[in-house]
Parts: C-alpha cells; sequence; structure tokens
C-alpha cells in the first residue's frame, strides 16, 4: 500500500484523550528488516558489501525481510503488549470498543486477532483496501473507522503497533466527546 496520514493531538479540557501507554524496542532483529546498503552505508555503486548482502545485482540494495523471524517476534510481543496496556490502564478487553493494529498483513493480523481473542466485530482488518502503509496504517484505520462510524465519540480504541526494529508500542485512546455521538 501506500499512504500518508497527519494526526493533530490537541487537549479538550477535562477529559483525557491518551490513556497510559507500553512502548518498547529490541535492537537484535536489527538484521531482519533491512536494505543491507540502504543510508549511507554503500555510497559507491559496485562497492563490495560481502557474502551477507548478496542479494541481487546491486548487491545490497533491495530490502531484505526474514518474515519467519519477524512473525515469531510479532506473535511473542503483540499478546503481552495487549496485556500490559490493557492492566496499565485498568480496563479489560470487554469494555474496548474497538481494535485497531498495525495492518502488516492479513494473515498476521488474524492470527493474532484469535490468539488474543478479539471479537470480529471489534477488530479492524482493512488490509486487502489499503495494504501495508506503514506507519500511517493506524491513523488511515481510525479516520476510516470514524468515517464509517464504527468508532464514535466517547469510544474506547486500542491502537497497537508494531514492526521494524523490532518495535512495539500501545495504548488506549478515547474519541473526544459524549459516548454514543456521531461525529
Amino acid at each position: 500500500g501506500d499512504g500518508a496520514a497527519a494526526t493533530v493531538v490537541s487537549c479538550i479540557a477535562g477529559e483525557e484523550g491518551i490513556l497510559d501507554f507500553d512502548l518498547g524496542t529490541d535492537g537484535r532483529g536489527w538484521n531482519n528488516l533491512i536494505v543491507p546498503a540502504g543510508g549511507m552505508r554503500q555510497r559507491e555503486i559496485g562497492k563490495e558489501l560481502g557474502p551477507d548482502a548478496s542479494n541481487g545485482p546491486e548487491q545490497g540494495r533491495y530490502l531484505f525481510m526474514n518474515g519467519p523471524e519477524i512473525f515469531n517476534f510479532t506473535i511473542q510481543k503483540v499478546p503481552a503488549l495487549v496485556r500490559s496496556v490493557l492492566q496499565k490502564n485498568k480496563l479489560t478487553l470487554d469494555e474496548i470498543d474497538y481494535v485497531i493494529f498495525h495492518q502488516a498483513n492479513k494473515y498476521m493480523l488474524e492470527y493474532l486477532r484469535k490468539k488474543i481473542d478479539i471479537p470480529r466485530e471489534k477488530f479492524y482488518n482493512d488490509i486487502l483496501l489499503t495494504g501495508n502503509t506503514v506507519s500511517a496504517t493506524i491513523p488511515i484505520a481510525l479516520k476510516e473507522c470514524l468515517n464509517a462510524g464504527v468508532i464514535r465519540k466517547g469510544s474506547l480504541v486500542l491502537i497497537v503497533g508494531f514492526g521494524v526494529g523490532y518495535s512495539w508500542g500501545g495504548t488506549v485512546i478515547r474519541i473526544p466527546g459524549q459516548h454514543g455521538e456521531v461525529i
């Protein structure tokens, strides 16, 4: 997918919109999603990078992804992240109105939804329409859910991001306004 989003964060007197969150990173996964010759690593075309970077005619200039390792990281970290965010906010999954994860891929989203036991009707999965727009997936999903009336003013929405590096983050947001009011 291809997309972009801008998010405006503001304060409405008397309303808590962004609740407690959990963030983390684990640099041990750096080599599982990388362009080996990306950035300033190889400034001269044709310069040898060594045996670990031979993935094409322009050695190391293409994205390398170790899908199984990234999948393993995700299925271990995301359920623990969801539990942590809910615990920090003294909430249960039943009290959450809607759940939006980073739109990584259809299989991973469905696997996580089932593993965490999130009801299908409370879980956003629009990967087939929008694709993986990387850091824009959650803001795009929020806008789509607002437009469709799936989330409304007062809704509690669990948002969870994960990916490159390995990194992860999650929080609960309260959509500003009175509960159930259409935006």
